[in-house]
């Protein structure tokens, strides 16, 4: 066994180093980069090397931390981003997911979001049960009061989460689920529709097979009070999963999880049912349990040759590897609370998952959505599960089986087994991980053959992007190679064109080089079925589809979900995500009166304007005018913004309420629109506002809720470029989107880029996985 790999220097690509940099090289006090890639992957390989001691000798210690270093180094395994960032620093919070539960009562709700503050502030992601909680409405008998009912304490969470700022890699992330049998479950089903509720939530309902079962025969079912255990009425279940389809057609929001499918599945049902997963969806957890995860990057495990093949051999060389670095991960972590630590060390689960799918196929010239590819992808799974589970085995055998063995399926009967962790394997989403090992993320097909990246890298100008295009190395390999590679072709492609509108393109190419809006949302659903039926825990994947898909269309996808045997599904409709301005007519209400009344602290006449010669005209609003409101969130501050205007539809007075009353920031914006206010109406060009007004930096800014507007530097720059946009003479309209491809049984998928631009660098963000991702620098948000 090797023992040294001291000079072993990593291979990456610039978009990598660029995100290593961003997000997980240590810093100094100041902020300051003080660590290489390289030294990184030491860090991380040292550290979980140091869980060894106990069974071994320096040597062997050394030995394992030489064979982590070279699996990372080579890019063939990543863990999981708290892992990279926090192994061998201060924080030492390694796991990424986190179930807690939520008993109903007031100590039980507030001890988890106090818990929850907890994990995020380490970087992790919480999955929350809200089925415990009786339903609005009901009897409070400690108050002779009425309860408020689930969906009123997920705002609670939420606004915690928002107040706190998540181990600087990524912000606070949310999975809350609801039994489809609660009395507040339609409450719950549309909660996000306004898409400003929730923000730092997904949602999904756990349906059972009772309901599926009632669906399909298009019969009632029961509402139960989980209080009393009381049937609380009776609804259609067909209309209830119409509600579910419906929201999820509108903008994303629920998911489904197919809980008697989970728990068949519970390695551990002594120790209680399953009931929640971890934000993404793929990792199903018991309260109080953690799971650390990681990625065998499959586009490392090709045979160069004629004919490509995987290369099994290697493949079963480092799975093993990969297992007991997980195993280790779970010894040298440091919990949140103890409770956390008591169940993970109980059950020891990890979730070892893959990545670069999708170059994979291309390297072996497959189709992603084929037969072949859905045979494949099962059979690596298959052989994945395998090698992982005699890994675990002969961890049992050095170390000993989880402590919860004798509760667990293992014990028994056929399952009979000794196994180091009740689960060995999660197909988990890797947006960050795939961008440091230059692949593809997940078993998600690539989300374009070329595309434009941007970063502001001139110090000297650091509001001026630049603009690099980026061509998945596959595909230019084989461009090359099959002579039809051409720079406009790039360009074309980059631009957001398909690959199979182009008419130089052989056929053979246009096949096999998909992106994600060529694929139907069909092969989607049956891919990750494919991966699930050899998976312990869940498959992280989103189902796309294209802007003009139905909502009948998004059903039949539930539907083949259930029937294909996944454990869950997430949806994504191309733009079902924008938010539109609402124009209506007011009259003045408490925000205007304070307008005028700071209007008039100022010293500005009410009476008529002055006509003498030289003084500045004022053309004042008539007393009954139109206005146009806007809802409006930058950095996570909401706020309102009223334009009132004159009968020629031109703006003449601007109001901006802050939703922080009585904050120095709502001060501030009531300055700003009294000022503008009286610019307007003495005539200064709303333009030459906007010019002097755009681009100013403070806080709050970055990300917005307008995927026209999609990030902003400030409260007041957002607000001046959104009057430009709206009312300026310059004003443009977004073109129509062209209709997309049809796949035989249901449309094919939409682009998943959002054409919403990352916070952090301006690139487009694209959503896989569950997540919105910036492939330029890295900025992940996963609800």
């Amino acid at each position: 066994m090797a023992t040294k790999a001291e000079h072993r220097d990593v291979v990456l690509s610039d978009n990598a180093r660029v995100v290593l940099e961003r997000r997980y090289l240590a810093k100094d006090e100041h902020g300051r980069v003080v660590e290489t890639p390289e030294q990184l992957f030491r860090r991380v390989a040292h550290n979980i090397a140091g869980a060894e001691a106990p069974y071994g000798d320096a040597r062997q210690v050394a030995a394992w931390e030489a064979r982590f270093l070279d699996v990372m180094t080579g890019l063939r395994f990543l863990p999981n981003s708290p892992t990279l960032g926090n192994a061998g620093q201060p924080l030492q919070q390694l796991a990424a997911c986190f179930v807690l539960p939520v008993e109903d009562s007031m100590e039980g709700i507030f001890g988890a979001v106090r818990n929850m503050a907890m994990i995020h502030k380490s970087g992790g992601g919480t999955g929350f049960f809200f089925g415990r909680l009786r339903p609005a409405g009901d009897m409070v008998r400690s108050t002779a009061g009425l309860a408020s009912g689930p969906v009123s304490f997920m705002k609670v969470f939420d606004a915690a989460t928002e107040a706190i700022k998540q181990g600087g890699t990524r912000r606070g992330a949310n999975m809350a689920i609801l039994n489809v049998e609660h009395p507040d479950i339609e409450e719950f089903i549309r909660v996000k529709a306004d898409m400003v509720t929730l923000t730092n939530f997904n949602i999904s309902v756990a349906v059972n097979e009772r309901f599926m079962e009632a669906v399909e025969r298009d019969e009632e079912f029961s509402l139960v009070n989980p209080r009393t255990r009381r049937v609380a009425g009776k609804r259609r279940a067909r209309e209830v999963f119409r509600h579910v389809v419906e929201n999820a057609w509108g903008n994303g929001d629920p998911g489904i999880v197919f809980i008697d499918r989970v728990n068949r599945d519970n390695p551990t049902p002594r120790l209680g049912a399953i009931e929640a997963t971890n934000p993404c969806g793929e990792q199903p957890l018991l309260p109080y349990e953690s799971c650390n995860l990681g990625s065998l990057n499959l586009s490392r495990f090709v045979k160069d040759g004629a004919t490509p093949a995987v290369d099994w051999e290697a493949l079963a060389e480092v799975i093993p590897v990969c297992v007991r670095f997980l195993d280790n991960v779970i010894d040298v972590n440091h919990y949140p609370i103890p409770e956390i630590e008591e169940m993970t060390l109980k059950t020891r689960k990890i979730g070892l998952g893959v990545m670069g799918w999708a170059d994979l196929l291309f390297q072996r010239r497959l189709p992603y959505d084929s037969d072949e590819a859905l045979k494949l992808g099962e059979r690596m799974m298959a052989f994945i599960q395998e090698k992982a589970d005699a890994a675990s085995e002969e961890l049992a055998r050095e170390r000993g089986v989880f402590p919860a063995w004798d509760e667990s399926v293992y014990a028994t009967g056929r399952q009979r087994r000794m196994l180091r962790n009740s689960t060995r394997t999660t197909v988990a989403p890797t947006g960050t991980l795939s961008i440091i090992a230059d692949c593809s993320g997940g078993i998600e097909p690539v989300f374009s053959l070329a595309f434009t990246r941007q970063h502001f890298l001139d110090p000297r100008r650091p509001k001026t992007p630049t603009k690099l295009t980026e061509v998945n190395k596959h595909f230019e390999q084989a461009a090359k190679e099959g002579g039809f590679y051409a720079k406009k072709l790039i360009e074309t492609l980059a631009a957001g064109a398909s690959l199979r509108d182009q008419a130089k393109v052989p056929d053979w190419a246009k096949t096999v080089f998909v992106s994600a809006h060529d694929v139907s949302p069909e092969w989607h659903v049956r891919m990750q079925a494919a991966f699930q039926r050899h998976t312990d825990n869940a498959v992280s994947k989103t189902i796309n589809f294209p802007q003009e898909a139905t909502p009948d269309d998004v059903e039949r996808a539930y539907l083949l979900a259930y029937h294909e045997g996944c454990k869950g599904i997430t949806i994504y409709r191309d733009k079902s995500r924008e938010m539109q301005v609402l124009s209506h007519t007011t009259v003045k209400g408490p925000e205007q009166q304070e307008a005028i009344a700071a209007e008039r602290s100022l010293g500005v006449a009410a009476g008529p304007p002055s006509l003498r010669p030289g003084q500045p005209y004022r053309r004042r609003l008539p007393d009954q005018r139109s206005s146009v409101s806007h809802k409006f969130d930058v950095g996570g501050q909401e706020g309102y913004l009223t334009v009132g205007l004159y009968d020629d539809g031109s703006p003449g007075e601007v109001f901006v309420t802050i939703s922080k009353e009585g904050s120095t920031i709502r001060g501030l914006m009531d300055s700003v629109a009294v000022l503008t206010s009286l610019a307007l109406q003495y005539g200064v060009p709303l333009e030459d506002l906007a010019r002097k007004f755009e681009s100013t930096r403070f806080e709050p800014y970055g990300f917005t809720n307008n995927p026209d507007l999609p990030q902003a530097t400030s409260l007041v720059d957002y607000i001046f470029r959104w009057l430009e946009q709206r009312f300026g003479e310059g004003r443009k309209v977004k073109p129509p989107r062209p209709a997309g491809k049809r796949g035989k049984a249901l449309p094919a998928s939409g682009d998943i880029s959002t054409g919403v631009a990352c916070p952090d660098c301006g690139s487009v963000l694209v959503f896989a996985e569950g997540c919105l991702t910036c492939r330029s620098c890295g900025y992940e948000r996963c609800a």
